[in-house]
C-alpha cells in the first residue's frame, strides 16, 4: 500500500511538473516569431508575407525577401505587407515603400568582436537598406520629409528582384 502511494505521487508530482513547465514555455514565456529567412524577430508593423518559389513564409521586411530571392536566383512574390504606422495587413501593389531612412527595420544582433576585442564593422546585412510599407505616398514622402530616405512604388522595388 505505500509503495502504491509513492507511485502515485511522483506520478502526480511529474505530472503537475510538466504542467508548470507548459504554462511557462507556452504563457509566460512564448517563443519569439522569427524571420523565416534571416530569424530575425518579427515585428507587426513591418513584416511581410511573402513567397518564393511556391514557398510561402513569414519574412521581417520587404527587403529580406528579395535579398533571398536573389540569392537563391528564384521567383519570389510577396503577397500581403504591413503598414509601417498602423501595423494593418495590405495589399503589396497599392503600397508605398520608404529605403534607406535612419529608421533600422529589423533588430540587428549585437557587436561583433574579433579574437583581440576590437568592434567589427557590419560589412553586409541582408535587410539593408532598410524597406518599410506605407498605405499612401503622402505617408511615405511624409515619412522621409522626417527620417531620411527615399519613397519608391511597388514597381520600383520589384524591380530590385532580379528574378522576376
Amino acid at each position: 500500500m505505500n509503495s502504491r502511494r509513492i507511485a502515485l505521487t511522483v506520478t502526480l508530482l511529474i505530472l503537475v511538473g510538466a504542467g508548470v513547465f507548459g504554462w511557462y514555455r507556452i504563457v509566460a514565456h512564448p517563443k519569439p516569431v522569427v524571420c523565416g529567412y534571416c530569424l530575425r524577430p518579427l515585428h507587426a508593423n513591418v513584416k511581410v508575407t511573402a513567397e518564393i518559389d511556391g514557398k510561402r513564409l513569414e519574412v521581417c521586411c520587404p527587403r529580406c525577401a528579395i535579398t533571398e530571392a536573389n540569392q537563391e536566383r528564384k521567383h519570389m512574390r510577396l503577397i500581403t505587407v504591413h503598414d509601417y504606422s498602423t501595423g494593418k495587413a495590405m495589399s503589396p501593389e497599392g503600397a508605398w515603400y520608404v529605403e534607406g531612412s535612419r529608421v533600422m527595420a529589423c533588430d540587428h544582433v549585437g557587436m561583433h568582436m574579433d579574437d583581440m576585442k576590437d568592434a567589427q564593422p557590419m560589412t553586409y546585412d541582408r535587410c539593408s537598406p532598410g524597406t518599410l510599407t506605407f498605405a499612401t505616398k503622402q505617408q511615405a514622402e511624409d515619412f522621409t520629409a522626417a527620417n531620411d530616405g527615399t519613397a519608391i512604388s511597388f514597381t520600383q522595388l520589384m524591380s530590385e528582384a532580379r528574378f522576376q
